[in-house]
């Protein structure tokens, strides 16, 4: 489909072009048509990059498509000119990867897609199993192969490197052009960047970054992109409380702006891919593309950092999962927590909580003295974050 202006987009949707009756979607979701502008411009992306030394280019506002509903929130990204989108196989229940088939299937030969398949490595792993395990991505996403593959939130690398069968089913389906580019996503990076410089797998990485987290693992990242593997950033938004703070309301640069535009400032990173479960997501977020970092969008960032510095679990910290007696995954659970109650993922964050072995949930909490506390950087209260995590995914 050739390129076209909002008013036209709309106008096609809504007759009926696309086949998938979204016009209650838009009218419901879209500030440009609540508002009677439908003949203003949509944005457009401004900038892209070369993604490591893969030979892609990639937008440097991407799509993250973790708990999107609606495929034509993928086209419309797209005629803004978002061409990377990232999903998983996990992500709703395997119907993540439908919806992005859904949306992108027409102009597949134009876009890039990245998809995840986590590993428990535990377990015994099969190459046929796990190859059948991507072919049967490739189906919900209607597509032949898999522009970037990734292993699924890996807190150490050398796990799947030294799997034989893994590595083997990964080769296997490069071999038969079933995957392009291979990588992993990561909350550990300061481990696995390190592991990734040393090894062949990784063409690809997908790390936590943003302006309350992050710039510890900037060598890492600069070290990693010298090396020619492309950089994705992801959970940028720093924990995405910005709809419960009062302060945001009425700010001069919005907060996901400016929390795009200072991922973007630093130039080690090719692209990241915020979340986009909805149209006037994608509106404002790729309107960011671009703009440089200023006065006005600091500002905003350090309003948001003052009110949410003690109460925001900086993940990839993990000064507090040493001093837990009972081995709690403290960052993942709290993990969790933001999912459900910041990032409009409830039904994700319960499975999540679900699949975590009970002996790693916080069952023994109430009665601790909670040296996790102690250890604690930010001066969070890890202990009643931790019940009222559990209390809220165990409903």
């Amino acid at each position: 489909m050739s390129r076209m202006n909002r008013r036209n987009f709309v106008t096609a949707m809504t007759s009926g072009l696309f086949g998938l009756g979204v016009s209650k979607h838009l009218g419901a979701d879209s500030p440009r048509l609540a508002s009677g502008l439908q003949a203003a411009a949509a944005p457009k992306v401004k900038t892209y990059k070369d993604l490591g030394k893969t030979g892609l280019k990639v937008p440097d506002v991407s799509f993250g498509a973790i708990s999107l509903f609606e495929p034509n929130v993928l086209r419309y990204a797209y005629e803004c000119g978002v061409t990377y989108f990232d999903t998983a196989e996990s992500y709703l229940r395997m119907k993540g990867e439908t919806y992005v088939g859904q949306g992108l299937k027409e102009v597949r030969d134009k876009v890039i897609i990245t998809t995840k398949h986590g590993q428990n490595f535990r377990q015994k792993i099969e190459k046929d199993a796990f190859i059948q395990r991507v072919e049967a991505s490739l189906k919900r996403l209607q597509t032949d192969h898999i522009d970037v593959a990734m292993i699924h939130n890996v807190d150490d690398l050398s796990l799947a490197l030294n799997n034989q069968e893994l590595m083997s089913a990964y080769a296997q389906l490069k071999k038969d052009g079933k995957v392009r580019f291979t990588g992993f996503s990561t909350h550990n990076a300061k481990q696995t960047l390190k592991q990734a410089i040393d090894a062949d797998f990784a063409q690809v990485v997908l790390v936590m970054y943003n302006h309350m987290e992050g710039k510890e693992i900037e060598p890492l990242v600069k070290a990693v992109r010298q090396k020619g593997i492309g950089t994705v950033a992801m959970k940028i938004f720093a924990g995405g409380m910005q709809g419960n703070l009062k302060s945001m309301v009425n700010q001069q640069t919005s907060y996901s702006q400016a929390a795009i535009r200072w991922v973007l400032s630093n130039p080690d990173f090719d692209t990241c891919i915020p979340t986009m479960s909805s149209y006037s997501h994608v509106e404002e977020y790729v309107a960011a593309s671009g703009l440089p970092l200023d006065r006005a969008a600091l500002q905003t960032l350090a309003l948001y950092r003052e009110e949410v510095g003690d109460v925001y679990c900086r993940v990839s910290c993990r000064k507090c999962l040493s001093a837990c007696p009972d081995n709690v995954a403290i960052n993942d659970v709290l993990r969790y927590g933001l999912y459900y109650e910041h990032y409009g993922m409830e039904r994700q964050a319960v499975d999540y909580y679900a699949e975590l072995e009970s002996e790693r949930k916080p069952l023994n909490c109430a009665g601790c003295a909670a040296p996790c506390q102690s250890a604690c950087p930010y001066g969070l209260q890890v202990k009643s974050k931790l019940l009222r995590t559990h209390d809220i995914l165990s409903a």
